[in-house]
């Protein structure tokens, strides 16, 4: 059976921006931003100031947790294959796994509580995020404690910007600007974790984010696929 806090939503791109950052810690430039703003809003607003590690943590915030911990493996691969650590494959494989099939027993194989919970690398927050879609993180057999999904984002997000701080290119601008346009498209339901239970949400994408932030308006940048392009 499908974990609760990993069933369809449904979510408003009307709705403030506020709602998301309850749950997210951002810079001190982001706050100045009107949290009443509608969030595709804010998000644009983001980009448009170059706010982009705020950015991808507000997207990973906003988005379910289903789709928002789909989007940290995504992100998180994309990085670390370049770095060739053993083992990530097999940790982001095993996560995969558990979105495509989200049920308790599927989130066990990821390990015990309180082993996720001390493990504060970059695949150990994202592995934490999945543990907070779950329905007890405590480590103590028999006594339950329930997660609070809103966290779920918030690991994501920091894994995300983990991850684009080990990218081993010259500008780490690049990877997080991937990062925003991989998570923009979940959010329009691209590159979902299955075809068949593809969820599309009213995306957070503006028309203008294109040409402000990747690349046709004076000072924008271009915007190229820098997991095919990067070299040693």
């Amino acid at each position: 059976m499908t974990l609760p806090t990993m069933q369809p939503v449904e979510l408003s791109t009307n709705g403030p921006a506020s709602a998301t950052l309850a749950h997210i810690r951002v810079s001190e430039r982001a706050q100045g931003i009107l949290p009443t703003l509608p969030a595709h809003r804010y998000v644009n607003t983001l980009i448009q100031q170059g706010l982009r590690a705020d950015a991808v943590r507000f997207i990973a915030a906003w988005l379910p947790p289903r789709e928002s911990v789909w989007y940290g493996i995504l992100g998180v691969w994309q990085s670390y294959r370049l770095l060739h650590q053993p083992g990530v494959k097999e940790v982001l494989e095993k996560l995969a796994h558990y979105v495509i099939d989200p049920t308790q027993a599927g989130l066990d194989v990821l390990g015990s509580p309180r082993e996720l919970m001390h493990d504060s690398s970059t695949t150990g927050q994202l592995m934490q995020a999945a543990l907070y879609t779950g329905n007890n993180i405590s480590s103590h057999r028999g006594k339950t404690i329930k997660p609070k999904p809103a966290l779920v984002g918030r690991m994501v997000g920091l894994a995300l910007v983990s991850a684009a701080g080990k990218w081993p290119g010259k500008d780490q601008n690049e990877c997080l600007d991937q990062f925003i346009s991989m998570g923009l498209d979940i959010a329009e339901g691209k590159d979902s974790y299955a075809e068949k239970t593809k969820q599309k949400l009213p995306g957070l994408r503006e028309e203008a984010d294109e040409k402000v932030f990747f690349g046709t308006a004076p000072g924008g940048r271009v915007s190229s696929n820098i997991w095919e392009n990067w070299k040693m």
